[in-house]
């Protein structure tokens, strides 16, 4: 019997090899990616830490004067982390490399660890200007096990992190945190005075207008403090000259967790003509909305408005003692004809907070009561436009006002802030990428 053989054997068995050989170094490119990508968290994570601790060390010498001749603060340009630090470390960047090392990242071999800091602005991309800054750097170089038969022999893992130091946040009535924009403007012949000053945090060449006969007075001392700049008409007044190129400052509430919430104890309420009512804290999962002529008393206590916001608007009255409104959803409306009297508690888990609207809710707040509505507390608005008309000059606020931008619509007089212990008014550490 003749024979023969399948030329195409050889062939089969050849490409079963270079198969092989692909699929090995696709697995082991996968295997190699993964290592890499936990070393770049693990690399971030050291950063951060490093950044964090050198500028705490620095406010920790220096204290709100911290400056780059200030005791153990050092400001440089970026060089690399010393190998060996003596003596536990000095300086504050020497604290900063010692914590960079602990986590595993030092100059050395396939590791380069770089430290930067000064006073002047970072060059982080987002306009904050802390008092003084640290940036960390943190690369280094991975062989590449399995994926090198593919011709990658090594790979590069990046991380970098900046940490600032932001002073304490300036004492005042009113806070207005958007960063880029007109923040806050009066149109006509209209007056607010603020017996404990206002803070503009946008860097807005024009973040502060006042039009026509408007005037903004701050007495008892107090400043006006404005990140960019401010443009005032000739026949506006504005008292004192306010303090232009002032740092930047964090939200004075940031760090106050909102209310957790529950399931619903209300649908809402929504009153008819002449309605005397009174009701009690909760979770409401309506709006809440006073009209008619009616008269809504709240009880003291938290009252969470799940959607819908508040309303009080028709010669409608809203009194309430030692209550806080969260708004997780909806608008605040108190209209100029209705009669708003509210107070925030005085103790307790929400001590001086009277409004409190989430930061994911951007609806536009309008309290515009005038001289018919007294609020005394913080009035937390922190994503929302807010146009503001209250008080008067005999029966003048106790209240603070933190809000993204304002608009106030007629004469409003605040004498003092309506303050809370919650409110985080002291020097932080902020990391800023």
């Amino acid at each position: 019997m003749k024979t023969y053989s399948n030329p195409r054997q050889g062939q089969t068995l050849m490409m079963f090899s270079v198969a092989t050989v692909t699929i090995f170094g696709l697995m082991g490119l996968v295997v190699d990616l993964g290592w890499s990508y936990f070393r770049k968290e693990a690399a971030q994570a050291a950063a951060q830490a490093a950044a964090s601790a050198a500028t705490a060390a620095a406010a920790k010498s220096a204290g709100t004067s911290i400056s780059c001749t200030s005791l153990n603060v050092v400001c440089q340009s970026e060089s690399d982390c010393p190998a060996v630090i003596a003596n536990g470390g000095v300086t504050n960047i020497d604290k900063g490399c010692l914590y960079a090392k602990e986590n595993g990242f030092s100059t050395s071999g396939r590791q380069r660890v770089t430290i930067s800091a000064g006073t002047s602005t970072p060059a982080v991309g987002n306009g904050a200007t802390p008092r003084y800054w640290v940036t960390v750097k943190i690369n280094e170089t991975l062989p590449q096990l399995f994926s090198s038969v593919l011709g990658f022999s090594s790979a590069q893992v990046t991380a970098r992190s900046t940490s600032g130091y932001f002073p304490p946040a300036l004492g005042g009535c009113i806070y207005i945190l958007n960063p880029t924009s007109q923040a806050i403007q009066l149109n006509g012949n209209i007056t607010l005075q603020t017996g404990c000053g206002l803070n503009i945090n946008s860097n807005y060449y024009a973040a502060l207008k006042l039009v026509g006969s408007a005037a903004v007075t701050a007495t008892g001392g107090s400043s006006i403090n404005i990140v960019g700049g401010y443009v005032v008409d000739t026949n506006s007044a504005l008292s004192p000259t306010p303090v232009t190129g002032a740092p930047t400052f964090r939200d004075p509430m940031g760090d106050v967790p909102p209310p957790s919430v529950g399931a619903c104890d209300n649908t809402g309420l929504s009153t008819s003509n002449n309605d005397k009512i009174t009701i009690s804290g909760g979770v409401y999962c309506g709006s809440i909305t006073v009209t008619g002529h009616s008269v809504v008393t709240m009880n003291p206590g938290l009252y969470i408005i799940k959607s819908g916001g508040l309303s009080v608007g028709g010669q409608a009255t809203l009194n309430g003692s030692g209550v806080t409104i969260y708004v997780q959803s909806g608008s605040v409306g108190l209209a100029g004809g209705a009669s708003t009297n509210l107070t925030a508690p005085a103790s307790g888990s929400w001590q001086g907070i009277l409004f409190y609207q989430d930061q994911g809710d951007t609806s536009s707040a309008s309290l515009v009561g005038g001289s018919g509505q007294f609020m005394t507390g913080v009035l937390y608005f922190p994503t929302t436009h807010m146009d503001y008309n209250a008080g008067s000059s005999t029966t003048a606020q106790q209240a603070t006002i933190i809000c993204d931008t304002l608009n106030v619509t007629g004469n409003s007089y605040i004498a003092a802030s309506g303050n809370s212990p919650f409110m985080t008014l002291f020097s932080g550490i902020g990391v800023l990428e």
